[in-house]
């Protein structure tokens, strides 16, 4: 029915085939990573927030201050509201309304502010982290290695974390 030398030459052919399959399909040695994880651990992360917070303390502080300001107003308005008279009711009211306006013309933009630099001092820090998963990974040759999230399923034992953070740790 097939002549033989067909059937000899497929079955070389699809030999050939698996053989050099397997030549060709080294194992792999993959890791992973929580990056998260690491940006909490490292202390560029705590420097960050403390830089942050130190360059905004005054205009946070202000912004807080006018706050209080007018909490205070509107429950000085609402208690003692029914013994003022009309003109002082009217006064304090366009004193909390001039303090609302503050208040959104400097809570606004200095909102903006702080997530623009947070999210500078962030991207310098995930550099870092880049960095130093590099280092790691070239040092203990790793072919690939995953954001934790993208595991379902690794072996704590693969997981290169701490080496992440204490690489991270080395560079100031």
């Amino acid at each position: 029915m097939f002549n033989n030398k067909v059937v000899k030459s497929a079955v070389l052919v699809i030999a050939g085939v698996l053989l050099a399959g397997t030549v060709a399909a080294k194992e792999m040695k993959i890791a992973f990573v929580d990056v998260q994880a690491v940006a909490a651990k490292i202390p560029q992360s705590t420097a960050m927030q403390e830089t942050i917070k130190n360059e905004f303390a005054q205009r946070i502080e202000a912004v807080g201050k006018l706050e209080k300001d007018i909490t205070f107003n509107i429950e000085k308005l609402r208690r003692d509201g029914p013994t003022m008279s009309e003109a002082q009711q009217e006064e304090l009211k366009t004193s909390v309304n001039t303090q609302r306006q503050q208040y959104e013309q400097l809570a606004r933009p200095l909102d903006e502010e702080i997530r623009n630099r947070q999210a500078e001092e962030r991207n310098k820090v995930l550099a870092l982290i880049k960095a130093a998963i590099d280092v790691v990974a070239e040092r203990e040759k790793f072919d690939m290695v995953l954001n934790s999230g993208a595991a379902v399923y690794a072996k704590p034992e693969y997981d290169i974390s701490e080496a992440v953070v204490a690489q991270v740790s080395k560079a100031k």
